[in-house]
């Protein structure tokens, strides 16, 4: 009796420990939260296994950098951008719920026909259905530019279950003019499906969680006039293959790894994991700070230099809680931080027409 006991007893801890879960609109983030994300250069790694009850063992990634991942409340976004993206009243469709800064994007051969860019932002609209990409923002030539999707990009379907597919068709037209004469066009082609579930582990931690891979296929073109005639040109954007691994409550993927799809074949090129900080020397911004922070690292206090045009300042800790808020009329901030925990604290810089952020060390 007591062995049966015993047996009944591990089964139910095993499913216990590892059951399927269901991902909704909660596990994912809201304007203002903010992540902490660790980048690997484990390359290498396999991810081919996949399917019911697995255990993907990935806790020992090498960790060469961490930066903070800002999702950033439309309403602070540019008037540009906030004409295309949140306007309730006149396109809905595009009302977004927080833009986030799109890491290692780029346009494959743009930079030879004098087209610099910089600042790619996407805008995500988030429902108790859907998760959609609605469009991008870029800086092109030192000029903002709102870049709406004609047809919007599913990326995710909810609740999302172990054995969901969906495919998704989205197209962008662009009219460049004023920042460069010229148009850009972008047809996606996405292919999805919930491959796996289990538990994942990573530097981080383990967790219950389902596996989506992804398959996106690109065909960007661009159009530019020097003045003399214009031409179409084939941008090589490489596809990709996305794997993201989704738990409960995590608000972003506890792992995610990028593949670019080259003569058939996947070749891994971004690793990266949700985290804590590790007081790294290269934790990243994901933006260019309005203010100098100095001293940084700080155990007493630290002084922010605010440019004009600044308005509030509001620090964050890695969890995403707001530790300090200020309306700013003067040039020079103090701030005491010396009861502060130590570790990196996100400072963002609200003006009218912009945010940005900057970070700060406390030891």
């Amino acid at each position: 009796m007591k062995h049966i006991l015993l047996f009944m007893s591990l089964v139910f801890i095993t499913g216990f420990t590892s059951a399927q879960i269901t991902i909704d609109q909660s596990d994912f983030p809201g304007a203002d939260d903010t992540a902490l994300v660790s980048t690997s250069d484990d390359t290498g790694l396999d991810i081919s296994q996949t399917g019911a009850n697995q255990i993907w063992d990935y806790s020992d990634l090498h960790i060469v950098s961490q930066r903070i991942d800002t999702f950033f409340n439309v309403a602070d976004a540019s008037a540009l951008y906030q004409l295309q993206f949140n306007n309730i009243l006149f396109a809905p469709e595009y009302a977004s719920d927080y833009y986030y800064n799109l890491v290692g994007f780029d346009l494959a051969g743009v930079g030879g026909v004098g087209i610099t860019i910089e600042s790619p932002v996407g805008f995500v609209k988030i429902s108790s259905s859907a998760v959609e990409n609605v469009g991008m923002g870029l800086v092109l030539n030192g000029i903002e530019v709102p870049m709406a999707a004609d047809t919007i990009d599913l990326e995710y379907p909810l609740p999302m279950n172990y054995g969901d597919s969906w495919d998704s068709y989205s197209y962008m037209y662009v009219d460049l003019n004023p920042a460069f004469n010229g148009i850009f066009v972008r047809h996606q082609e996405r292919f999805s499906e919930v491959d796996g579930w289990g538990t994942v582990s990573t530097n981080f931690g383990t967790f219950d969680a389902v596996r989506v891979r992804s398959e996106l296929f690109y065909d960007d073109s661009a159009y530019v006039d020097f003045g003399f005639g214009g031409t179409w040109l084939e941008l090589p954007t490489p596809d990709e293959v996305h794997y993201t691994w989704w738990s409960e409550g995590n608000k972003i993927p506890v792992l995610k790894v990028v593949a670019q799809v080259v003569g058939g074949n996947e070749t891994i090129t971004r690793v990266e994991f949700k985290d804590y900080e590790r007081n790294l020397a290269s934790v990243a911004e994901n933006e260019i700070p309005a203010a100098k922070i100095y001293p940084n690292p700080a155990n007493a206090t630290v002084n922010l230099f605010v440019n004009e045009g600044v308005n509030n300042v509001v620090i964050y800790n890695v969890a995403g809680e707001i530790v300090y808020t200020n309306s700013v009329n003067q040039t020079n901030l103090t701030v005491d931080v010396q009861n502060w925990n130590s570790g990196v604290y996100m400072v963002k810089f609200i003006s009218e027409e912009s945010v940005s952020t900057g970070k700060l060390i406390v030891e």
